[in-house]
């Protein structure tokens, strides 16, 4: 088993490491000021880094052919489904229902099922691919026979709308509609998709006007309404507000670490904030240099998608970088103002077990993968002329 360790991307790994370590002391001083102790938080969250760590290992050696099982895959989203229902029935938390409290510690499924549908789409375009010379009308004709199989993926769609975590969802659709891209969807599909997006952006403030949004009750409305004007309605735009001081506040170099002034005033400051209390302690250098150790990270994965000869291990790397990069853009987009506030956790860095275990694990696929990768070619004994080129 740890033999396999010398084929250790360490181009992932030490990204990795770097990150969490960096994560547990940010989780450790951005706790100093909340309602539980900073030693409580910083021995829970070694113990999520230990444990996740453990998921990475056992996820490196797991059999790559066991992850495409249907009923490993079925059974996967009926277990995500399950936990799904029972987060939606516990109690809210900040408007939202997506917590299992336990012994008391927080399971929160959509993390779960946010890989589990990685592995699921990623299965799903390798067998179907799209084909660039068949025509929308034929490629549905493909599709058709098969269109029962998301019965269980949108059911965890739905269930994720009704917590309501829209963050998250979005997150997911980003992540499935860019493995279909990556499926060999053509260029025209692909610029139109971007467009369609972009303008949805671009024109959200008036889609607010149109709907009438701006009167809403609703929790995730209001976070696109104060997004859009947060000086409008300052009490309930205070995270937002609170996270642009301690951002200014940081500057370039920062106060020094467990010197913040203003994580007392940030819901979440070790979870969703966690990223403004670095650059206030930290400044934006440092943050700037974990930045980049999350993109060396991202960039090794697309270079390994790049490389693969199989769909579906290319397909899965795609998926794993998509993860981590709209993780960690939907969540500096909401500490900036750039994006809503989602309650979306930066990868690694913010506190908390289940986003940590299943990134970890993700990490534990990738660098399998990555070791498959790095095997010596192996021709076909009855091929002598690619014998003799391999000599």
């Amino acid at each position: 088993m740890f033999k396999k360790l010398q084929k250790l991307d360490y181009w992932i790994a030490v990204p990795y490491a770097t990150l969490s370590a960096i994560g547990v002391v940010m989780v450790f001083s951005a706790s100093e000021n909340i309602y539980t102790s900073p030693l409580f938080n910083f021995l829970k969250q070694l113990l999520f880094v230990l444990l996740g760590w453990g998921m990475a290992f056992l996820a490196f050696h797991f059999s790559q052919k066991e992850l495409r099982r249907p009923s490993f895959l079925k059974w996967s989203m009926i277990v995500t489904i399950i936990l799904l229902i029972f987060a939606r029935l516990a109690p809210e938390i900040n408007g939202a229902h997506g917590w299992i409290q336990i012994f008391g510690f927080t399971i929160q499924p959509v993390e779960l099922g946010k890989v589990i549908l990685i592995l699921y789409f990623a299965d799903l375009f390798a067998r179907y691919p799209w084909h660039q010379e068949l025509s929308l009308a034929q490629q549905w004709r493909r599709w058709r026979p098969h269109i029962t199989t998301l019965f269980l993926p949108l059911v965890i769609l739905v269930l994720i709308t009704i917590m309501p975590d829209l963050g998250n969802l979005a997150i997911t659709l980003g992540i499935i509609v860019l493995l279909w891209m990556a499926s060999g969807v053509s260029r025209k599909v692909a610029f139109w998709l971007i467009v369609l997006g972009a303008l949805s952006f671009i024109f959200l403030p008036e889609i607010i006007q149109l709907f009438h949004l701006g009167t809403s009750h609703s929790y995730a409305i209001r976070r696109l309404t104060n997004f859009v004007d947060p000086w409008a309605n300052i009490d309930q735009s205070r995270q937002l507000l609170y996270s642009y001081y301690a951002v200014a506040h940081g500057g370039l170099f920062g106060v020094g670490l467990g010197n913040s002034l203003i994580k007392p005033y940030l819901p979440e400051a070790n979870t969703d904030f966690i990223m403004a209390v670095a650059t206030e302690e930290l400044g934006a250098l440092v943050v700037c240099a974990v930045l980049v150790f999350l993109l060396v990270l991202i960039g090794r994965l697309l270079y390994l998608a790049i490389r693969q000869g199989e769909q579906y291990r290319r397909l899965f790397l795609v998926g794993v970088s998509a993860l981590l990069l709209l993780q960690a853009f939907v969540n500096l987009g909401g500490v900036i103002g750039l994006l809503p506030i989602t309650g979306v956790v930066f990868p690694f860095i913010s506190g908390g077990g289940s986003s940590f275990i299943v990134f970890s694990a993700s990490i534990g696929f990738a660098l399998n993968i990555a070791a498959k990768t790095k095997q010596p070619l192996q021709p076909n004994p009855q091929d002598v002329i690619a014998q003799k080129d391999y000599r």
